[in-house]
């Protein structure tokens, strides 16, 4: 299904103050105009494929130009150590399951006019979780994003297209190259689902984009089972 359905206001279901997802304040909706104003001021000047800071207006930074990704693109709405990095801790780490919708609406403010022009998307996919790790943090954070981004877009999502064996050690804190080798024979497709995803184009969510390792391990596993297309929307992007 196009992404690029016509944006529309929806109506408000509560009139309580709730808090700015990003500065804290007392006001109605999800994210304050201030704080929206400040993450539509990043979304220029960043690489096209891997999101990070690019300079003199390049759409493809030097990274990617000598070492291209398997995925295509990648849109981030803010920072690691920005605006929303408390908030994503609180999602992630303190169980505040609750903020995925919020996370949602701020994606779709931050985006709102790109969103009219974004190419077709067949698939909405999470970043898939071990069974140890999914039992031991009691959910999946992409997956949460992920579905409530597939309502508010009317975009097919599954949870099971990809699996994810355990591997040890701790992945926020791993170099590029551990990473690489841990990841190693991580994935693997679910045969069940091999139909979804041949000559599909499809698009990853996840919460924080750290090496791009993990995304672009599923991008060519993905790509290899006969994916015409791989894109990446993340919450935070971090400076390497």
């Amino acid at each position: 299904m196009d992404i690029g359905s016509k944006y529309t206001q929806r109506p408000m279901k509560f009139l309580l103050p709730t808090s700015c997802i990003g500065c804290k304040k007392f006001q109605i909706n999800s994210i304050c105009d201030k704080c929206l104003k400040s993450l539509k001021d990043q979304q220029i000047h960043r690489c096209i494929q891997c999101a990070m800071p690019c300079a003199n207006h390049r759409v493809i930074c030097d990274f990617c130009i000598r070492q291209p990704p398997a995925f295509n693109s990648t849109r981030c709405i803010d920072t690691y150590g920005g605006l929303l990095t408390e908030a994503i801790h609180d999602y992630k780490y303190s169980k505040k399951v609750a903020l995925a919708p919020c996370f949602v609406d701020v994606w779709e403010n931050v985006w709102q006019q790109e969103l009219n022009t974004e190419s077709t998307i067949d698939w909405m996919i999470p970043v898939p979780l071990s069974l140890e790790k999914l039992h031991a943090r009691g959910f999946n954070q992409s997956w949460e994003l992920c579905r409530h981004l597939s309502k508010r877009f009317k975009i097919k999502s599954d949870h099971q297209i990809l699996k994810r064996k355990h591997i040890s050690g701790d992945q926020a804190h791993a170099t590029r190259e551990e990473r690489l080798t841990r990841l190693i024979n991580t994935f693997s497709i679910n045969p069940k689902r091999l139909s979804l995803i041949e000559q599909k184009n499809i698009l990853i969510i996840d919460d924080v984009m750290t090496t791009g390792a993990t995304l672009n391990i599923m991008a060519k596993l993905l790509k290899d089972f006969g994916a015409q297309s791989v894109h990446n929307w993340v919450i935070l992007r971090t400076s390497l």
